[in-house]
């Protein structure tokens, strides 16, 4: 994994001597992307744009690169970045690669031309070649692309929990999610492809060694698999607030369920 992530963690550590298990949700919940900083250098170094495209330009600069789910700031940042992905990938010198390789069909959704170059923008812009593309006027045509027809909402509008199912369920409203794929709220999209978020932090435990009672934990749907239970999607609302639930080990307070 990029080194965005463990970075960030070790950055907010320092910001306190002391952290108690009820302060990690201020970690697991952090969003500042800093993979988005390759981009943004490309945008901050284009001139000549249409009024449009100034006004995007100035945006994302002034943007606190955090990818809350009510920013709107952030939705302009992933919809320029998804641009730029889709421009890539069309590009003749990745024509070879558009071909579906010889693996099984599981394994096509990370082999993608479109997944692979989303998860390596920061390195293909940073390059200092790139099969002979011109980075800057991608960047630049996206920008204005997306001056075009800016979105209209937040990043949470389109960047939703998609999780995969094995039995389908009744339709429910996908909800809205913050974070990023390099962010310390790890939920990824995929870009280019669709805001959804079909991978995301699978459980967080917060082990206190010196008072196991004050440990606390949270996984994203609830702690049954089976529809119908009470405990299918009831940990769901905290998981999405960033809150966590006691961690109860003591058999006087747990009840045997069938």
């Amino acid at each position: 994994a990029p080194p965005h992530r463990a970075d960030r963690i070790t950055a907010l550590l320092g910001e306190k001597e002391r952290w108690s298990a009820a302060d990690m949700p201020l970690i697991h919940m952090d969003t500042h992307l800093a993979s988005a900083q390759p981009l943004l250098d490309h945008v901050a170094a284009l001139e000549g744009l249409s009024p449009a495209g100034e006004a995007v330009r100035g945006t994302l600069l002034r943007w606190d690169r955090r990818m809350s789910a009510s920013s709107t700031e952030a939705a302009l940042y992933a919809a320029v970045r998804s641009a730029v992905v889709r421009r890539l990938a069309a590009h003749p010198a990745f024509a070879a690669l558009t071909e579906p390789p010889a693996y099984p069909e599981v394994l096509l959704p990370w082999l993608g031309l479109v997944p692979r170059i989303a998860f390596a923008l920061e390195h293909l812009l940073r390059a200092e070649e790139l099969y002979g593309i011109d980075r800057a006027g991608t960047v630049r045509a996206a920008l204005e692309e997306v001056a075009a027809e800016p979105p209209r909402g937040t990043w949470g509008d389109t960047h939703r929990l998609a999780p995969w199912q094995a039995l389908p369920e009744d339709d429910r409203d996908a909800p809205p999610l913050s974070g990023d794929h390099d962010c310390v709220l790890c939920t990824s999209a995929v870009p280019g492809l669709t805001d959804l978020a079909a991978r995301g932090p699978a459980a967080r435990y917060v082990w206190d060694l010196a008072r196991r009672e004050d440990s606390l934990w949270v996984v994203p749907l609830g702690a049954s698999g089976l529809p119908g239970s009470p405990h299918h999607r009831d940990q769901l609302p905290l998981w999405l607030r960033g809150d966590l639930a006691p961690v109860v080990t003591d058999w006087q307070h747990l009840t045997k369920e069938d």
